[in-house]
């Protein structure tokens, strides 16, 4: 039995719906809408490849996504809020700079990034690489910080409700953090529209597979399947060339 397998297994027993990742992509036809905790189809998806692994953020959970890329801190979400955040479940991301995913108990159905500072994102929606899965770039594995889930101060509760009456600003620039921001801000019924219009500019403006993934991740984060939001981004490409 590979490494992988072994650990997709594991997981499954523990309560987390798995699904096989080559790097940090789905392999299987619905993205994480496939993603299971039986034992044989695990096994089966996991036969052929050690494949990396990638489990959906559970309904009880919430994620923060910490992107030193993008400027991303803790220490900023806690000056902001004014108070520490308590110790948790955590993953360290294979990255070299040394992402960091955080699972709180979730506070209430729909979370909003909301004030959050930049570069961490409040995901609840599609899925996060799991360990000991191998970062594509950095060949490094991702790595368990074994603790109890904690509960999100209210202090930090509150910067994740919606601003009511407010619409997302329509970005100046094209820079994949600007339309990523965008996206995440949209409110339902102008999610599609919006996710177009914010794909389009980043083709126009040339935008690389790693901002479109921004695009992407910011896109399930507001509700959407990630086949559902692949295949907005990639009609955007289409209306742009023809």
């Amino acid at each position: 039995m590979n490494r992988m397998l072994r650990a997709a297994l594991e997981l499954a027993e523990a309560g987390w719906a798995v699904l096989p990742l080559d790097g940090k992509k789905p392999v299987t036809p619905h993205g994480h809408l496939d993603a299971t905790i039986d034992r044989r189809t695990i096994r089966r998806m996991w036969a052929d490849h050690d494949y990396n692994i990638g489990a959906p953020v559970p309904r009880s959970l919430i994620v923060l996504d910490v992107d030193p890329r993008n400027g991303g801190n803790l220490q900023d979400l806690e000056l902001r809020a004014g108070v520490e955040l308590p110790p948790t479940l955590e993953v360290v991301s294979g990255r070299r700079d040394g992402g960091r995913h955080l699972y709180y108990m979730r506070p209430f159905v729909q979370p909003y990034r909301g004030s959050v500072p930049r570069g961490i994102d409040v995901k609840i929606n599609g899925y996060m690489v799991m360990p000991p899965s191998i970062h594509p770039d950095s060949g490094s594995p991702y790595r368990w910080v074994t603790r109890d889930v904690a509960t999100l101060p209210r202090e930090v509760i509150k910067l994740m409700l919606p601003r009511r009456g407010s619409k997302p600003k329509t970005p100046t620039t094209a820079s994949p953090v600007a339309l990523a921001s965008f996206v995440r801000g949209l409110q339902s019924g102008e999610r599609h529209d919006g996710l177009f219009w914010a794909a389009s500019r980043a083709h126009e403006a040339g935008v690389g597979d790693r901002g479109l993934e921004l695009l992407i991740d910011a896109a399930e984060d507001n509700g959407f399947s990630r086949s559902e939001a692949e295949r907005v981004v990639l009609s955007a490409r289409k209306e742009q060339h023809a």
